[in-house]
């Protein structure tokens, strides 16, 4: 669900009789709190670092940004040209050994010294301490985030290496082939007949329980940063995950502070509760 949706919402919810004002939370009494600085020296940095990764089958799942004229903006392509961007695709994959996985491959460009490219390997890297982070924190076999089996660096050969012959062969692979730094990637679990969480998937105990499921990301010292419906999926068990620490900080980062993780909690109690929960709801009642 694009941002575009989101604002629909909020346009029409003023008229909408079913609309369920969202749980409250006082900032004082907001119950994340930093871990003190020895918390901080039992994360791990990063992820395990994967040695060997062959690449049998892939599914590209970058999207375009479309916006419409004198709206926001207009139509915008994901450009390769001035900045490359992360590749992100669905991938059956082997790696050190184990047996063949169905994973979401993230292919980042290698950092340069000076390049716009810098910014996106920044990114990369924050996503893999905040999943290592995730991890640590029990998070992931919990059930509330994705897996991080590791981050792999292709090797300088690795455009004319076979094990990675579907990933040279794509097109939004075209310019990493002829760049002169392999790129690296993040190996994460896919999370097989999860979609995102829309009026058509969410009841009241989803919304209550992935609001509970934020508040754990916060209380390990993370601010997600992108918490719209398309980073909030619903399993095949009703369960919700979150998704996508593409752009997220982690603490002792400035930007995570209390004030910070309560605006982010604010605004998921806004998306689930007056324009998503009230939707379902409202649609329910026309059906019936």
């Amino acid at each position: 669900m694009s941002i575009h949706v989101v604002c629909s919402y909020i346009r029409a919810v003023r008229k909408d009789p079913h609309r369920l004002d969202p749980p409250y939370v006082e900032k004082k009494d907001y119950i994340p709190r930093q871990p003190g600085k020895s918390t901080y020296r039992e994360y791990r940095a990063h992820p395990p670092e994967i040695r060997s990764l062959e690449v049998k089958k892939i599914h590209c799942l970058d999207h375009v940004v479309k916006r419409k004229k004198g709206s926001v903006g207009f139509e915008e392509h994901h450009s390769t040209t001035r900045v490359e961007r992360t590749r992100v695709f669905r991938a059956l994959a082997n790696w050190d050994g184990g047996g063949d996985r169905m994973v979401v491959l993230k292919v980042t460009p290698a950092r340069k010294t000076i390049s716009p490219d810098m910014h996106t390997y920044e990114l990369w890297n924050r996503e893999a301490i905040a999943y290592a982070r995730l991890e640590k924190a029990g998070l992931s076999d919990a059930g509330y985030v994705p897996h991080c089996y590791g981050w792999y660096q292709f090797p300088t050969s690795w455009a004319t290496d076979p094990s990675f012959s579907l990933l040279s062969a794509h097109p939004r692979m075209a310019t990493l082939v002829d760049s002169e730094t392999p790129p690296r990637a993040l190996l994460i679990e896919y999370l097989e007949g999860a979609s995102p969480i829309s009026p058509w998937n969410i009841t009241l105990d989803i919304a209550h329980e992935a609001l509970r499921r934020l508040s754990e990301i916060h209380y390990v010292g993370i601010l997600h940063c992108d918490v719209y419906p398309r980073n909030l999926l619903v399993t095949k068990a009703g369960q919700p995950v979150w998704i996508d620490f593409g752009i997220s900080h982690v603490s002792p980062d400035y930007q995570v502070r209390r004030g910070s993780q309560v605006e982010e909690h604010e605004s998921v109690c806004s998306i689930l509760f007056e324009h998503l929960v009230s939707s379902s709801l409202n649609g329910l009642n026309v059906i019936s």
